[in-house]
């Protein structure tokens, strides 16, 4: 059935999407260590681009098995379904969605762990900072300890 090849074709682009992005994933880890903005504002371009096509790929997938669905008669498209409709050309498709989800749940914690490690690398940048530029206290005229910024020569005494 042309429909359940098409599917499995877009499922093949949905794969090779995924392991592309996923190897970037990966290497986002060094942007995170060296702390390079740059590189990691065009990654993050990079990452939306692979989220408007995966949703390009995601919808077309839809289609073509909604296509394929009204073509064998049911109603509601499920793999299950489509394996009992068709063994031989559902297998192709089964064996696709199950490559797709390995790589989207490997992608997602790749992604969970870059997550963490900038936060880590953010928190380090500023305790750096913060110990490179302290806080600058002085004493207001009650005695108080209060910071430099909220200090004023034109300030108001009671």
């Amino acid at each position: 059935m042309d429909e359940l090849d098409r599917a499995a074709q877009i499922l093949d682009r949905l794969r090779i999407t995924l392991e592309t992005e996923l190897v970037q994933a990966r290497s986002q880890r060094l942007l995170i260590r060296t702390l390079d903005a740059p590189g990691l504002f065009e990654r993050a371009r990079q990452r939306s681009a692979f989220n408007a096509q995966l949703a390009q790929l995601e919808q077309a997938l839809g289609e073509t098995l909604e296509a394929a669905g009204r073509a064998l008669g049911l109603q509601r498209v499920t793999l299950a379904d489509l394996r009992l409709a068709l063994p031989e050309a559902s297998q192709r498709l089964d064996n696709g969605m199950a490559e797709v989800r390995s790589l989207a749940s490997a992608l997602r914690e790749t992604d969970m762990l870059n997550q963490k490690l900038g936060e880590r690398a953010l928190r380090r940048l500023r305790g750096h900072l913060s110990a490179l530029t302290p806080r600058t206290v002085a004493y207001d005229r009650r005695g108080a300890l209060a910071p430099m910024e909220a200090l004023s020569t034109s300030r108001r005494v009671a």
